[in-house]
């Protein structure tokens, strides 16, 4: 390596490991995510920001609707899936964006420093600028806007305001067709937000699956016997938590939505009973499929280390056995103490590590937290479709 070469290097380790820090006070990923943790964490502009979107997509509602009277505006207030949408979904998803890409640029670092070979590094620093510059692309951006207004268009052609799934804020003259001003901004501005910053997490989520993809090309440093199970990419879990977010504001839309049916309809709760496995699934797919890209180079790896690690366990087994299994009955008490039985046992030990490599880099215990958090936001609504009494009964015999 060229002494330029070098320079530039540690330029660019530097920018990666600044990105990678900027956020330093989130969360550690052994503590649980909270929603709070985004609030606390985020930087000034970002909170400016959020709270001008958020005003954008709620506050005319609010206006226009209290402006109708008090009913309109109660029912308005009531709206539980135009709460929780734009005032916890949207902020969640624009808070997001700070933690999930300094994840993403302390795994890039740690690929850099310790999985990518000195002859690959400049093909490395090609893929993940790339990625760069495919995130913060102007053009991209404009084609996910045109999605979004394209998406709201089409539906407003469908959309009546008589439909059961639209309140009474909804619904009035002054605005598109028979939907009210309030009703008539939320279909062309508050939505299409909500929409755009959904599109913008999913983007995000291809692109990131198109840059690991694009690191099984390389020759990557993995070690079969790495104690993580994984050959050493055990790291990549640092940016899959950074998906708790969508997964959780996926659960709050869904629970938005059937709140409304069940409070203001009179739906039975069971009646969205199969959502449930929907929202996981969904989930998932956009969380925890992209990591699936390393599943073929996990196999190869593991076939590899069954080979070349067996065979060496079989020779150290065969030698230990000659050395010690044919004079037996001359063994004393200070047998155990020698080296070669310890160093024999740690060996079979590391053997065993390549029996367990897992061929999807994502623990179970990381399926659950996602599943958990997709759920989570499903429970109040649960609770308050218990009728009290069968809750009080319930609440009565577990203090007896």
């Amino acid at each position: 390596m060229t002494g330029q070469q070098g320079r530039r290097r540690v330029q660019r380790e530097n920018k990666t490991r600044e990105d990678a820090t900027s956020y330093s006070s989130q969360p550690s990923d052994h503590q649980p995510w909270r929603v709070l943790d985004l609030f606390r964490n985020a930087s000034s502009p970002m909170l400016i920001r959020t709270a001008i979107v958020v005003a954008i997509a709620w506050v005319p509602l609010a206006i226009f609707s209290a402006f109708r009277g008090q009913a309109v505006f109660l029912s308005f207030l009531t709206d539980y899936a135009t709460l929780s949408r734009f005032l916890i979904v949207i902020p969640v998803l624009i808070l997001g964006e700070q933690p999930i890409h300094a994840r993403y640029a302390l795994v890039a670092h740690h690929f850099e420093r310790f999985l990518i070979s000195d002859n690959e590094q400049s093909s490395f620093e090609s893929k993940w600028r790339s990625h760069e510059n495919l995130m913060g692309s102007t053009v991209v951006r404009v084609i996910l806007l045109l999605l979004t207004f394209a998406l709201a268009g089409w539906l407003s052609d469908f959309l009546r305001p008589e439909g059961s799934e639209f309140l009474t804020w909804w619904r009035g003259s002054g605005g598109f067709r028979s939907f009210s001003p309030a009703g008539t901004w939320a279909l062309f501005v508050s939505y299409p937000i909500l929409a755009y910053l959904t599109f913008h997490w999913i983007w995000r989520q291809i692109a990131w699956a198109r840059f690991l993809r694009s690191t099984t090309q390389l020759n990557l440093r993995l070690i079969a016997a790495h104690p993580d199970h994984l050959g050493g990419l055990g790291f990549l879990e640092a940016s899959l938590l950074g998906q708790l977010p969508f997964s959780f504001c996926l659960g709050v839309g869904l629970a938005g939505g059937i709140a409304n049916r069940v409070f203001h309809e009179g739906h039975k709760l069971l009646a969205y009973r199969y959502l449930a496995p929907v929202l996981i699934a969904a989930a998932l797919l956009v969380s925890v499929a992209p990591y699936f890209v390393y599943t073929p180079t996990l196999m190869r790896m593991r076939r590899r280390g069954i080979v070349k690690y067996g065979a060496l366990a079989r020779a150290v087994g065969e030698q230990f056995e000659r050395k010690w299994l044919d004079r037996a009955e001359s063994l004393n008490e200070d047998v155990l103490e020698v080296p070669d039985f310890s160093a024999t046992g740690d060996l079979f030990a590391v053997v065993d590590n390549i029996e367990e490599i897992r061929i999807v880099p994502v623990a179970a215990i990381n399926v659950y937290v996602f599943v958990i958090a997709a759920l989570i936001p499903g429970i109040p609504v649960v609770i308050a479709a218990i009728p009290f009494d069968v809750l009080l009964r319930a609440v009565m015999k577990l203090l007896v």
